[in-house]
């Protein structure tokens, strides 16, 4: 049976963002705008495959290192609502007046969960979201084996054993993952977790006033967005649509970019 934290944490304003690196692919003046955020110990770059593929398709594709990550400035705290505050300052130029700053804000992971934490705090920034096994509940029994098992993969990465352990993978995503975990700390993952957990942004996204699409991983993988999570919220919000990408673990978009680019252009 599932169990969702009572707590539903309250955002308050953050004063001190940080200016996030970001990488584009295809033309800035496309008429259809993507953000793409990471999850915990990737970056950016580690979209290559679906931004690739969306340029191709016509979409003007941006994705940042969130703080942390990557290239991006390191801070003393990692709480959720820093994040938030760094992406809310993300915006396509010439955007017409009048509509979402992003038409669509796709998040894997940690990206998922600020997503979901941004958009509900600014309707205005995204038109639609695709959120990718995100993890938006976070008990605190859970808390200590996330610390380890992330904190190894930072201190061990090894883009050969990954490749091992996840042979729907291309190689090119072995290494890019590789070297964003090195190019993060146990620091990061540390005080990220401990300072926010427990966390439930299931009410959040029940709530949230824009369609919203979750692909979850495969049960035989543990996923991060659990079936009752994904029931509970089908039943409040009618635009809320989740299915479970057969086959694919945690990270869904390295294991199947098909099944993303696909729920992408419905």
């Amino acid at each position: 049976m599932d169990h969702t934290p009572v707590h539903t944490p309250v955002h308050t304003p953050v004063h001190t963002p940080v200016q996030l690196p970001v990488l584009h692919w295809g033309r800035q003046d496309a008429p259809r705008r993507v953000l793409l955020l990471h999850g915990l110990t990737s970056a950016a770059a580690c979209w290559w495959h679906v931004a690739d593929e969306l340029a191709e398709a016509g979409w003007s594709v941006t994705a940042p290192d969130l703080r942390g990550h990557g290239l991006a400035p390191r801070t003393r705290r990692y709480d959720i609502d820093g994040f938030v505050a760094d992406v809310l300052l993300l915006r396509p130029p010439a955007q017409p007046h009048g509509t979402p700053a992003w038409d669509l804000v796709v998040g894997h992971s940690l990206g998922g969960l600020v997503a979901t934490a941004a958009a509900s705090a600014d309707h205005g920034w995204a038109g639609r979201l695709l959120l990718l096994d995100p993890v938006i509940t976070v008990r605190e029994e859970a808390v200590e084996g996330f610390v380890r098992s992330i904190s190894a993969e930072v201190r061990d990465a090894d883009p050969e054993e990954m490749l091992r352990e996840n042979p729907r993978w291309h190689p090119e995503d072995a290494y890019l993952k590789a070297q964003a975990a090195r190019r993060t700390t146990p620091y990061v993952v540390e005080t990220f977790l401990r300072g926010n957990a427990p966390w439930s942004y299931e009410k959040t996204l029940a709530t949230y006033p824009h369609p919203v699409t979750v692909l979850a991983a495969d049960p035989l993988h543990g996923p991060a967005f659990t079936a009752g999570e994904g029931r509970r919220i089908q039943s409040i919000k009618p635009d809320f649509h989740w299915s479970v990408v057969e086959g694919a673990g945690h990270s869904v978009y390295r294991d199947n970019p098909a099944a993303v680019t696909a729920a992408v252009r419905t």
